[in-house]
Order: structure tokens, then sequence, then C-alpha cells
């Protein structure tokens, strides 16, 4: 066999092989959907109900709380449930449930947004008629961090009473964090350095040099071993602080300089820079 037809067989094998990976991947069904087909206010009509009925929140499922952290992927938030004083009756389909809801940006000093509208699973009737479940997708887009809060009513035809569950939604940034971290550590750094250079200028004779000051804690590895130890307590306390608040970044500038500020007082700044101003 000549080289040239080896060569076109294994063309042919490997495109072969291609096709048929291609052919046995899953595809999707027909029709599917996802898992939160409806929308708000998406409910159809129906016949009146006599005598009313209140929808109320069972009590895991009158208040959620969801943090994003940084990711802004979908979340599901699962089986809110709505209890119903008395069983809903045949006529009452999901369908003609309606959903409706706000989430807006919580902060008197933040630009008011409003949070992307959630979507719905399509709603389940118990087999007593006496509750009724279902779960909220919330798709967050690009929105900025911080802190959303509001809710979402569950109503239906004349007579079923609207019941409501109340939504938090954390939504936090990683980058500005890095950079306020960086910014953070060496300021520490270089207020480390500053104070133990004046220090040994004071020591020498006159005059002094400040660019050998500078390089004498520079050279010391028992003072980079310390402030080493320094800057990784600092850098604790700062992770400490974005970790412990799941809207951080809300602040924009604010929280950086906050960072800074920690850092700061992490290696006892304010006493450093007492000793280095004259009195």
């Amino acid at each position: 066999m000549s080289t040239r037809a080896g060569s076109g067989l294994v063309v042919m094998w490997f495109f072969g092989v291609l096709v048929c990976a291609l052919l046995l991947v899953p595809q999707p069904a027909a029709g599917a959907t996802g898992p939160c087909p409806r929308h708000l206010n998406d409910g159809g009509t129906g016949t009146a109900l006599s005598p009313p009925i209140a929808l109320t929140p069972a009590p895991a499922s009158a208040q959620r709380i969801v943090n994003f952290g940084t990711s802004r992927t979908m979340k599901i938030v699962r089986r809110l449930v709505f209890m119903a004083d008395k069983p809903v009756p045949d006529s009452l389909n999901t369908q003609q449930l309606n959903f409706d809801a706000l989430i807006s940006r919580a902060g008197d000093t933040l630009e008011s947004t409003d949070f992307p509208d959630p979507t719905f699973s399509d709603p389940r009737i118990s087999q007593d008629r006496q509750s009724i479940t279902f779960d909220i997708c919330l798709n967050p887009g690009s929105i900025p961090p911080g802190k959303y809060v509001g809710g979402v009513t569950l109503s239906g035809p004349p007579g079923l009473g609207a019941g409501a569950v109340s939504l938090t939604v954390n939504a936090k940034v990683a980058i500005p964090f890095y950079a306020g971290i960086a910014l953070s550590l060496i300021a520490a750094f270089l207020l480390l350095v500053l104070k133990d250079a004046a220090a040994y200028r004071e020591k020498q004779g006159s005059p002094p040099n400040w660019g050998k000051s500078f390089r004498h804690p520079l050279a010391d590895p028992v003072w980079w071993a310390t402030t080493v130890v320094a800057l990784g307590a600092a850098f604790g306390a700062l992770y400490a602080t974005y970790a412990g608040n799941p809207a951080w970044g809300s602040g924009g500038f604010s929280d950086i300089a906050a960072l800074i500020g920690a850092a700061l007082a992490a290696i006892g700044g304010h006493t450093i820079i007492s000793t280095l101003t004259p009195s």
C-alpha cells in the first residue's frame, strides 16, 4: 500500500470516529424547557373562588437568602411552599397561578438598581390540595455588587388571597478586592521599611544617609522574617473582612480604602506614624 493511500485511510478513519462521536452526544429532547419556564404575570384567568382561600408561606419559605459570591451564574431557590387555609378546589389549576416579584439593591448612598426579573418552575399542588410548591430561578446577569432585597408574590383567580416571601440576594466582586489587597500590603510594607529606616538613620553619624538607612532593614534576614509574619497577619485580617461581607465591593473605592486602613491598623500603623512625626 502506498504512503498516500495509507494517509487517506487514516484521515477517513479520523473523520469517521469524529462523526460517530457527534452522533452519540445526547441531544435535548424536543420541546424540552429549562427548570423555570414561568415568567412574571403570565398566569391565566380562572373562576373566582368561593369561599375565599388565603395563602401563607411555610415557616422555612417565608424568608430566603441567596449569596452569589463572585459568581454570576444562575441559582435556583428550591421548594418554596405556600399553605392554603383550606383545600383549593379542583377548578384551580397551576396555569391560573400568577407570580410577581421586585428585588432592588439596598443602600441610601448607592445607585438604584433592580435585580433581573426571576423566573419560576411550574407550581405543584399537593395531593391534599392544601399546599403549593415551586422553585425560583435567579439569573443575575452582570449586576453590580451589593445587597438586593425584595419579595415574590403568588396569587391567582379572585378569591385566592396572595401570599408573599422575602428574598435577600447578595453579590460581591473579586478583582477590586485583589487590587485593594495589593495596595494595602504594599502600603504596609513601605511603612514598615520607613519605620526601621528612620530608626537606623537616627543612629548614624552626621550627615545621615537616607539611602543607606533604607538599605539597612532590607539586608537583614530577621527583619524580613518579622515583616512577612506581620504582612501575613494583615492579609488574614483583610481576607476575613472580605469573606464575612457577602456584598463586598458595593461601596466602590471606599471599600478599598477601608482595606488599606485595616492593613495599616493590623501592623500598628498609627503608632508607627506617631513615632515618625516630629513632636
